[in-house]
């Protein structure tokens, strides 16, 4: 965006020699506004706030340097270039006071007067580039938190805390009620057996844009959190027409959802839409684990909107319900499946089991009155939280999940509970991967935040080693140091992107991890040995 100028003289002739002489449209700076004294000035910088202005000191009426006095009085920042024909120490003194950005004598030299806008220019859209950066740098990490603390929330962990509580956005309004919609990919995790982890990671981040663009056209402000893999959760403000706009959404995400997932997989989309209006500290935990047990008790609902009813024991499961008959499940074992598989507490787990095998055997008499359904959401359970900690192999998970589907009783499916127990490995006595798998894991894992501001140590840290360390095994295995892979993939990226779609050049270089347009271009010409632009044309001209 150009910068915007205004000259103030009170002689007709510099005013017109400073307007066309100087190349003001090369240097990207617009002539706003002209004045012939200090008191129209005043008025005219009031209207247009310039970023730079010429100003000359002895005028009738009001000087350059009465006119400069005011416009600080007022808050004005603009950079101001002086011009005038005494060269008096006062002047120059009052100057550096009113943070004059130069000094100049006449009678001008406009070549160094080019020299001087040329340079000023140039700070001027640093600053600017400089303070965007870290306003979008500031709303992405409130924007992160924001999106931690609400996912902590419906998972019931800790709170996340900040060194610096005035910089923590608040998370949404606490005294607003809020509904959620639960959407879940079924079959996800059969479909995506084998799959690298950058594989995980489009597919993922593919689903989410989809997501937010339904929610974007039915509804301002609803938040679209992954809770899980294969799982996501939106908050709806149930505020206005929420209920409209809530069904609305429900039955948009489930159409549009399937009409793509119908295309290459097996994976269904289900979504439950919860339309009781609860604080978010209070009860949403409650309903969002509410609905995920609507969607193991309505195993085939890939077709339709499911909607769990509202009652006090659905806040309170676990008390209320261990108290019906055949019930034998709690919220509390299954919170404590959770604790044990996140620190890889194996005898905790086959505890849980065993005491499970208990109460079965106590139930004995009455074993056709037990709810199959709760097993079958507790093995789910263990397998999701199995595979978020990584420690269940691919190939042991898809037979673990084909077992699922065909246990017929609540015996078969106790055991099996067992047979996952007993298979899984824990991360400390796993065999330590080759150098070759390091590297491998490490270049999908970069693969995969290409667009991102990716640093040594947080690929290091991902692979639990240290950074000098990765450093060393990378450039032997590779070749290239880390800067470099990082560097040359993003280019290709980049390439691929310029000769397959019209997408504008900054956008291209904001997808493959560079903020600014002309530092993109600078990297790209050094690597390809043309700009950008050039190199789109030399692609369509050879196609």
């Amino acid at each position: 965006m150009n910068l915007t100028a205004m000259l103030v003289d009170d002689e007709l002739p510099i005013l017109e020699n400073l307007s066309y002489i100087l190349p003001w449209e090369e240097m990207g700076i617009e002539i706003t506004a002209t004045a012939r004294s200090g008191a129209e000035a005043l008025d005219k910088v009031t209207e247009s706030h310039p970023d730079i202005i010429l100003c000359d000191i002895r005028m009738p009426s009001m000087d350059g340097l009465e006119l400069i006095r005011l416009l600080r009085e007022q808050g004005e920042t603009c950079e101001i270039i002086l011009l005038t024909g005494y060269q008096q120490f006062e002047y120059a003194r009052t100057a550096i006071r009113y943070n004059v950005h130069e000094y100049i004598c006449k009678p001008i030299d406009y070549l160094n007067l080019e020299h001087k806008l040329r340079e000023l220019a140039e700070q001027i859209q640093k600053r600017r580039q400089e303070n965007e950066s870290e306003r979008y740098q500031s709303m992405e990490m409130a924007s992160w938190i924001r999106q931690k603390q609400l996912i902590d929330l419906l998972r019931g962990e800790a709170p996340l805390k900040i060194s610096d509580p005035v910089s923590v956005p608040q998370i949404m309004l606490p005294t607003v009620g809020y509904t959620l919609l639960l959407v879940d990919a079924v079959g996800y995790f059969r479909h995506s057996i084998g799959w690298s982890e950058n594989q995980h990671q489009r597919w993922h981040e593919a689903m989410s844009s989809r997501l937010r663009e339904v929610t974007d056209r039915i509804s301002n402000g609803c938040q679209v959190l992954r809770t899980r893999k294969g799982e996501w959760c939106i908050l709806l403000e149930a505020s206005g027409e929420w209920k409209f706009q809530s069904e609305e959404l429900a039955h948009q995400l489930l159409l549009e959802l399937n009409a793509i997932l119908t295309m290459d997989s097996n994976v269904r989309a289900r979504v439950v839409q919860d339309d009781v209006p609860v604080k978010l500290e209070q009860q949403i935990l409650e309903r969002y684990k509410h609905c995920q047990r609507i969607l193991m008790t309505h195993p085939e609902s890939a077709d339709r909107v499911l909607k769990p009813e509202f009652s006090s024991s659905s806040l309170s499961y676990g008390l209320e319900t261990s108290k019906k008959a055949g019930t034998w499940i709690t919220r509390d074992d299954l919170e404590l499946v959770t604790r044990f598989i996140r620190q890889w507490n194996k005898k905790g787990l086959l505890d849980v089991i065993d005491t499970l095998k208990q109460r079965m055997r106590i139930a004995e008499q009455s074993l056709g009155s037990i709810d199959e359904t709760h097993v079958r959401y507790m093995l789910v359970h263990m397998l999701r939280e199995l595979r978020e900690v990584n420690v269940v192999a691919e190939q042991d998970e898809a037979n673990f999940w084909d077992a699922l589907q065909q246990a017929v009783s609540v015996r078969e499916l106790i055991e099996l509970a067992e047979v996952i127990t007993h298979s899984c490995q824990g991360k400390q006595s796993q065999p330590r991967p080759s150098i070759s798998e390091l590297i491998r894991s490490a270049c999908d894992y970069m693969n995969a935040r290409l667009q991102q501001d990716l640093g040594i140590d947080e690929v290091s840290d991902w692979l639990g080693i240290s950074p000098g360390y990765f450093c060393q095994l990378f450039k032997t295995h590779m070749g290239i140091t880390f800067v470099e892979y990082m560097t040359q993939r993003r280019m290709e990226n980049a390439a691929l992107l310029l000769s397959t779609t019209e997408w504008s050049i900054t956008a291209i270089g904001e997808a493959t991890g560079f903020k600014e347009r002309r530092y993109f271009s600078k990297v790209f010409h050094k690597h390809f040995h043309m700009k950008p632009s050039e190199y789109r044309q030399s692609k369509r001209l050879g196609s």
